[in-house]
């Protein structure tokens, strides 16, 4: 590999490297030992993607404040931990693509732009929240934000998904839980499934834990016009709400039971489609987002109900958001 090959290699886990106990070196490619960095080190597409990552990473460090600049380093630590076990199961070429995929989404999150690419919105902004007290709870918290003056009510609102009043009051015990004498844990990251300057679609997704037999995970749709600076809500975009959630209920219930998510008897799929926080939308189509205990037992885990725009064709209003343009 030529020096200059290398020099492109892993420049995120230099700039990590480069700032106080964030990170090891980054690793030498004649040394590769795992499957992903073997993966990177000999796939030119992988070192581009994470030399463009590298860039907006260095971009938006130097655009926050200093408080917010260890919110950063510690956000991107714990994905450059979590990114290779994530490809882990992968092999070859696939895992070259899963690599690739991460460190893309990656990117855009750094550079505040949706799934959908640059399409002209001022870019979402991550604000990181956390606190931690040792061997009692610890809150990791990032949301998205416009940079002002730009969008205070979806700012406002997407802080009050995350932070909102009593939010964090379960998890602050002052000591090891006393069911299991385990630490309590609030997590709340997001993703940006589609930003443009009319429409904004946000997903977060929750993990938490206090006290009990298990964690919990809970996923809150946020979509928002930002031309206006408000919500997006069912009206606006279907013809007739209440005849469509009946619909897309069904669609839904098809296909929970063709795709076996073990549903309860009395699943109440209307219960969800209704509420505009269980949507997610992209380029392609909606994600109807079905969490644990909302149609089927913890277990089954989280369900997604994928509807393309051509599903939901009788039912959109005629100039409305969707699909979006």
């Amino acid at each position: 590999m030529s020096p200059g090959r290398y020099a492109l290699l892993f420049p995120l886990a230099l700039l990590l490297s480069a700032m106080p106990a964030l990170a090891q070196p980054a690793p030498d490619c004649s040394k590769a030992r795992t499957a992903a960095e073997k993966a990177i080190c000999g796939d030119p597409a992988l070192s581009t993607a994470d030399g463009a990552m590298s860039k907006a990473y260095a971009a938006l460090a130097k655009a926050l404040a200093p408080g917010q600049q260890a919110g950063l380093r510690r956000d991107q630590r714990q994905w450059v931990k979590d990114r290779d076990p994530g490809c882990a199961e992968q092999k070859e070429a696939a895992l070259t693509q899963c690599l690739l995929a991460a460190t893309d989404k990656r990117h855009r999150f750094l550079a505040g732009e949706g799934d959908n690419g640059p399409a002209g919105a001022p870019p979402l902004v991550p604000v990181f929240y956390y606190e931690a007290k040792k061997a009692a709870y610890e809150i990791t918290v990032a949301y998205p934000a416009f940079a002002a003056p730009v969008g205070k009510a979806f700012n406002a609102a997407a802080h009050d998904a995350v932070l909102g009043k009593d939010a964090l009051t379960d998890y602050r015990q002052n000591g090891p839980n006393k069911f299991n004498g385990s630490s309590n844990f609030y997590q709340a990251t997001y993703d940006i499934p589609y930003l443009d300057p009319h429409l904004a679609s946000v997903a977060f997704q929750f993990g938490a834990y206090a006290g009990g037999a298990h964690p919990n995970n809970w996923r809150v749709g946020l979509l928002w016009d930002p031309a206006n600076d408000r919500p997006v809500v069912l009206g606006d975009f279907l013809v007739d709400p209440d005849k469509a959630v009946t619909a897309i209920s069904a669609l839904c219930k098809a296909q929970g039971e063709k795709q076996e998510w073990g549903l309860f008897d009395d699943a109440d799929f209307a219960a969800v489609v209704k509420d505009v926080k269980s949507w997610s939308i992209d380029k392609e189509g909606v994600t109807i987002m079905f969490d644990p205990y909302s149609v089927a037992p913890y277990v089954a885990g989280p369900h997604d109900c994928r509807l393309s725009y051509a599903d939901l064709k009788e039912w959109l209003k005629p100039g409305g958001p969707l699909p979006p343009q």
